[in-house]
């Protein structure tokens, strides 16, 4: 009876794997903010289910320290003109932009720069294959936020992870949620190819979605039955 119920369950396992790729993620919180903002995407790339869940990945063994890496090693040059006119973005890594005045704060999977016209948060969110290659890429958020009016925006990268310990990283935007107050806009992009030096981060845009947060109610999906840890186990958000 017992080889009978561990036979189900890898079938189930399988199953479910087939249904959706692991994901393994980083800071949960942001990981549920950006499932809130392209759902769509994301189920599409079978990084979601039709329920809003997914498959937390534990073949990936856990690493602390992804805010300094990413701080010290990960170029801004990914950022749209508008955002990066500003002398602050002067330099190689986010590291190299640091001025006198601006104030850093880190945490094991991020890190914030308050400058004197903008505020910058990055958040390592989660690992997974994006664009189904085979190849994982580390997904992380960024946001920046003027502070003389204007447009707020957060650029979702995928940044292959480094080869060795000192790679420089780069980040190809995968997309860009761009907010004026509740008014709130996602470019999407078609991010087929993820190349360590990336180019132009919005070319071509593939999709537009309109979205004004606030104005539909939000529900949690149904609870997920737990699967044994051998295998991946589906996690609401």
């Amino acid at each position: 009876m017992t080889f009978v119920r561990i036979c189900v369950l890898l079938c189930l396992t399988t199953l479910l794997a087939a249904c959706s790729r692991p994901v393994h993620v980083v800071e949960k919180e942001a990981f549920s903010r950006m499932a809130s903002q392209m759902t769509r995407e994301l189920q599409a790339r079978k990084l979601l289910d039709s329920r809003g869940n997914y498959f937390a990945a534990f073949s990936l063994a856990p690493q602390e320290g992804y805010g300094k890496i990413l701080f010290q090693r990960l170029s801004p040059d990914f950022m749209l003109q508008s955002d990066a006119a500003h002398d602050v973005y002067l330099g190689e890594n986010f590291a190299a932009t640091v001025l006198p005045d601006s104030r850093v704060k880190h945490w094991p999977n991020g890190f914030s720069i308050d400058h004197a016209t903008q505020k910058i948060t990055l958040h390592m969110t989660a690992i997974a294959d994006w664009n189904g290659d085979g190849q994982d890429e580390w997904i992380v958020a960024c946001t920046v936020e003027p502070k003389r009016g204007g447009r707020s925006r957060t650029y979702y990268l995928l940044v292959p992870p480094p080869r060795s310990a000192v790679e420089k990283l780069r980040g190809t935007v995968a997309a860009v949620n761009e907010c004026f107050g509740l008014a709130c806009t996602l470019y999407v992009r078609d991010s087929k190819n993820i190349q360590r030096t990336a180019a132009d981060p919005l070319a071509p845009p593939t999709e537009v979605h309109d979205l004004t947060p606030g104005l539909q109610p939000v529900t949690e999906p149904p609870g997920a039955k737990k699967l044994p840890a051998s295998g991946p186990a589906e996690r609401p958000l």
